[in-house]
């Protein structure tokens, strides 16, 4: 079960190789999605859909308005679930989506259900929101809960989303979730050309929505006009209001790229010069781990689950802190320094490859399903 299968993003891919991994190990896979659109998922992917995968879409996702936004969702995905239960053939549900696992639920047939977690963004919000929050919450929180407690194996995508995931779920009866970093094609996205030769250039890959602050990059590209910026991300229809006033009166030297086919974001990537993460409290990021491999210097938040992987003096804390490391590294006399920094880093992303991350899917969906 993946509903967004159109936009690029970490979700998207780690569905995509969990697939993989069950057709190549003999397992009949049927995928429950959205807007199921085969030439573009080509794309963004770089390859085809197993063809052994068979595809139940739930038809077009509905877009919703306030207030109430997420309980309107809600309301229509187990209208859908409900409409799809007697027709799926299944032993076994998988869940690659699930900051909310409402399958277990409403897809209620399966032997045994598995979960890979992302972020229990609805509890962290709750808890950490204020009591307005928490009331508007508390109901959909309930809601969550039903469905965490018939999870039978959890995975998740860092050390720190493992830490969160036990904070506020242990008590649901979820213990100890697997750790499988997610998969990076590090050699489609490997280039070696020195710093010296790429164009003085940032690049940041994040969705277009607010959470992800773009407007962090819009403000270092009017105030550092000797660069170029550029952001590229997915675009999703609900998006799109926020997202035209926010590319009202770019920088000249900022560029907005959403939906950007694969190929072409690497070759941002792969010119660039620079990398920065502006998210705070990243899950993951793959997007540094490629931009890593596309041999630009990565600079992340200093929170989150992206820092595993991205020694500390590549962190920062605050803007005045970025744009002071921007504008360092952007020195065209660090060849030396960074080939020999990258080589470090090199050593730790290079297990975060699809083939390790099949294998350890496998390795423990093989025990929940003997």
């Amino acid at each position: 079960m993946q509903p967004n299968l159109d936009i690029y993003g970490g979700a998207e891919r780690v569905c995509h190789h969990v697939m993989k991994t069950l057709v190549s190990h003999g397992q009949k896979v049927e995928l429950l999605t959205f807007d199921f659109d085969a030439g573009r998922y080509r794309t963004i992917m770089g390859e085809e859909i197993p063809k052994e995968v068979t595809v139940n879409s739930l038809g077009t996702r509905m877009e919703v308005s306030p207030p109430f936004t997420i309980y309107k969702k809600h309301h229509q995905l187990v209208y859908l679930f409900k409409r799809f239960r007697n027709q799926l053939q299944y032993d076994y549900l998988f869940s690659t989506q699930s900051a909310s696992p409402f399958e277990p639920v409403y897809l209620s047939r399966g032997k045994k259900n598995i979960a890979y977690v992302h972020f229990p963004e609805i509890h962290d919000s709750y808890y950490r929101g204020s009591f307005k929050r928490k009331a508007y919450l508390w109901l959909f929180k309930r809601w969550v809960e039903q469905g965490v407690k018939e999870l039978d194996f959890v995975f998740c995508n860092s050390k720190y989303t493992k830490t969160v995931i036990e904070k506020y779920w242990a008590r649901l009866g979820v213990s100890d979730p697997a750790v499988v970093y997610p998969p990076v094609d590090l050699k489609a996205f490997w280039r070696d050309t020195p710093l010296s030769q790429r164009k003085l250039k940032v690049t940041y890959v994040g969705r277009f929505i607010p959470a992800k602050r773009h407007d962090y990059l819009k403000r270092l590209a009017s105030e550092c006009p000797q660069y170029e910026f550029v952001s590229i991300g997915g675009l999703m229809d609900s998006e799109k209001e926020w997202f035209n006033a926010f590319t009202q009166s770019l920088p000249v030297n900022y560029k907005v790229k959403p939906n950007l086919p694969r190929p072409e974001l690497i070759h941002e990537l792969q010119e660039s010069r620079m990398y920065v993460h502006l998210m705070e409290g990243e899950h993951f990021g793959i997007a540094p781990i490629e931009a890593l491999a596309s041999g630009c210097v990565t600079l992340v938040h200093d929170s989150g689950g992206q820092g595993e992987f991205v020694p500390e003096k590549f962190k920062w804390k605050s803007y005045e802190d970025l744009k002071q490391k921007v504008t360092k590294y952007m020195d065209t006399d660090r060849d030396r320094d960074w080939e020999i920094e990258r080589s470090v880093i090199w050593k730790d992303i290079a297990k975060l490859n699809p083939d390790t991350f099949e294998a350890a899917i496998w390795s423990h969906v093989e025990k929940v399903v003997s």
